[in-house]
């Protein structure tokens, strides 16, 4: 009895060391977010460790976060800065638009509203895409923005539903602090389900060399 419940093979066993691997990748990811401008990176690594490890069961979770955090650092720390201040200057200047227009009756008004809402989305939705494209792909920033925007634009309802469940984690976290053990990998891990798909078509599999890569991002496990 005791051999069956405890057998790496049993699905429930599999799936507490999953929920584990995930918490622990969950808390790392919350410590290395600490300096803000290396969350970015962070991002990135969780990502790559929770696709790669927990549901390809390739390597260990842990090695990849360190490996993919330290490889794409420096772009994750550029793209990070970047976001803040696009963000910084959206409150500044959009903010107290949206406010004003929220009262306005005119046609116009409305337009503008949804303008504004549309922007919001745009700019919450790229780091739903450029963060696991920088985990997937050595290219330059340009580039993986490029493939960001056209990711956002051609999955538009897969980029509503990410960034839905990216606010939603938030809401969470802010609700209950706890939950940091928990949420980050646990939303990675939604992420991953949602983004692969588009992912995957982005690889040319005629590049893909028989023994000369180990193609684990084409699996669709």
């Amino acid at each position: 009895m005791l051999e069956a419940i405890f057998n790496p093979e049993n699905a429930v066993f599999c799936l507490m060391n999953k929920m584990l691997d995930l918490m622990v990748l969950s808390l790392v990811w919350a410590l290395c977010c600490i300096p803000i401008i290396t969350a970015g990176a962070a991002s990135a690594a969780l990502y790559h460790a929770v696709v790669k490890s927990v549901r390809r069961q390739r390597s260990y979770p842990l090695r990849e976060f360190w490996k993919s955090f330290q490889a794409n650092l420096k772009k994750g720390i550029l793209i990070q800065i970047i976001w803040i201040l696009l963000v910084a200057m959206m409150l500044v200047s959009d903010v107290p638009l949206f406010v004003g227009l929220l009262n306005g009756k005119e046609i116009q008004d409305r337009v503008l509203l949804a303008l504004l809402i549309l922007k919001a989305v745009f700019l919450a939705g790229m780091p739903c895409w450029i963060f696991p494209l920088l985990s997937r792909f050595e290219e330059s920033l340009l580039k993986l923005s490029e493939a960001a925007l056209y990711l956002l634009l051609r999955y538009f309802p897969i980029t509503l539903v990410s960034v839905v469940l990216l606010l939603g984690a938030i809401l969470l976290w802010v609700w209950e602090p706890l939950l940091v053990a928990a949420v980050p990998g646990l939303t990675a891990l939604l992420f991953s389900f949602l983004l692969e798909p588009p992912l995957r078509k982005l690889i040319c599999r005629e590049e893909i060399q028989e023994g000369d890569t180990d193609a684990w991002y084409l699996e669709k496990r």
